[in-house]
């Protein structure tokens, strides 16, 4: 359990709405709130989770009009006693709201994400949990959507409980033995051990598999447009777009530097990198865009290489890509192009819609569905590849005969790394960091 301050902050988005809405957390916030009510009701009682219209009045002075709701310890979001106050969404109502809280003392204002942080640490979501919160605040298509919600639901926290299990009832088997060391019985033969340790190892293998899928579902889908100099990326950028995002001209390397912007496509996002024109070049600005465009190609999920259809001589050759050959001007000159390649105009937007479909099903199979092992955290991926590595020396121990104690001791390890997924294990500074980049008020 946490300290029992009492933490207020405004927890809808900052500037002018129809309405904005104060939270306040901690044991108190229903009787610090309602010494700024008006309503009589009050004055006799009140209903948890039931909405008041009240004026918020300080020191004689009216501020707004207000509803308010009380939630009961253990029933609301932190999981304390809290309140929430809905005011009109005025900047300067919610600022003379929040100054008359902040005078009552053992008030103070929340920090960044302290609102879900005190719900994980009463015990109300793990971390897994919690850091889908703010992957949901920021998710921007469906399928990011999709990814955080369910990870917010615990289809992923109930995918770990599974390797978990296995670890704790490994480790049982183990010590059962060890209380039976100097009788020299051996319950469970080597070989099932370390078949119980392959069957972790497999488990966690889904999920590392599952973590580049996972990133295209709460990343979108990196999409790099390549090509020599005026063969009509910036075209083609702008024509995605639907905008004239991009400056066009007849002049070769326009284009200097990397642009990125997004679009959403049957529900996917796409992350669109127009890339500096490759060629040799002797201008230090127009290197470096270059040099830019290169990491983007080798980092990209999928290579757009625009090609103008008038001059399909001496055409680069790139290798070792999800490429697809857009092959623009067909309005000038109509080819005909092979598997993996397109025929679009960027003046007509021919093409255009097709090519949209063609990206998406270039690295998306068309019958994927989320499935909770679809990491999509840095975080989450390295752990788990620690874990294995210390199930990996699990094997090892096993395998060369070392005693119950050593394997334990390796399987401990495994389980303690595990645990720092969930927030079990995580020390406070690494809590402290997550949640520390969610915004103030949630």
């Amino acid at each position: 359990m946490i300290k029992e301050t009492i933490i207020a902050a405004l927890a809808s988005a900052p500037g002018r709405a129809g309405i904005s809405v104060i939270r306040l957390s901690g044991k108190g916030s229903t009787e610090i709130v309602k010494e700024f009510l008006t309503s009589k009701k009050l004055l006799h009682g009140f209903e948890y989770n039931k909405l008041y219209f009240s004026k918020f009045v300080n020191e004689g002075e009216f501020i707004d009009e207000v509803t308010v709701v009380f939630f009961e310890e253990g029933h609301s979001y932190t999981g304390e006693e809290s309140a929430e106050i809905f005011c009109h969404g005025s900047p300067i109502i919610v600022k003379r709201i929040l100054e008359a809280l902040y005078e009552v003392k053992g008030v103070r204002e929340a920090e960044p994400g302290e609102f879900t942080q005190r719900r994980f640490m009463n015990g109300k979501m793990d971390l897994v949990q919690a850091e889908a919160v703010i992957d949901l605040i920021n998710s921007e298509s469906d399928a990011s959507y999709t990814a955080s919600k369910e990870q917010l639901e615990g289809g992923l926290s109930e995918e770990l409980k599974t390797i978990n299990k296995m670890l704790i009832d490994l480790i049982s088997l183990l010590e059962v033995e060890l209380d039976f060391a100097d009788e020299d019985l051996e319950f469970t033969p080597k070989q099932e051990i370390s078949g119980k340790v392959d069957n972790a190892l497999e488990v966690i293998a889904k999920f590392i598999q599952g973590y580049k899928t996972g990133r295209i579902f709460k990343d979108g889908i990196k999409v790099a447009l390549v090509g020599e100099v005026n063969v009509g990326k910036s075209s083609l950028m702008n024509r995605l777009l639907k905008s004239d995002r991009v400056i066009v001209t007849d002049i070769a390397g326009t284009t200097r530097d990397t642009i990125e912007e997004k679009i959403e496509v049957q529900g996917y996002l796409l992350r669109l990198f127009d890339t500096a024109g490759i060629r040799e070049t002797s201008d230090m600005i127009e290197s470096e865009g270059i040099s830019r465009s290169k990491k983007i190609l080798e980092e990209a999920d999928i290579v757009l290489q625009v090609i103008d259809s008038t001059n399909v001589d001496n055409v680069p050759q790139i290798e070792g890509k999800n490429l697809i050959k857009v092959y623009n001007k067909c309005d000038l000159k109509d080819l005909s192009v092979g598997e993996g390649s397109i025929k679009i105009s960027c003046k007509t937007g021919q093409g255009i819609d097709e090519l949209k479909d063609l990206i998406v099903k270039s690295v998306i199979d068309e019958d994927l569905t989320y499935q909770p092992y679809y990491i999509s955290n840095l975080r989450h991926l390295n752990i788990l590849k620690e874990t294995a590595a210390q199930l990996d020396q699990a094997k090892v121990s096993i395998n060369e005969s070392q005693t119950n104690e050593v394997v334990i001791l390796d399987l401990r390890q495994a389980l303690d790394s595990l645990g720092e997924l969930t927030g079990e294990t995580t020390s406070m500074d690494i809590i402290n960091n997550i949640f520390g980049k969610f915004c103030i008020g949630k």
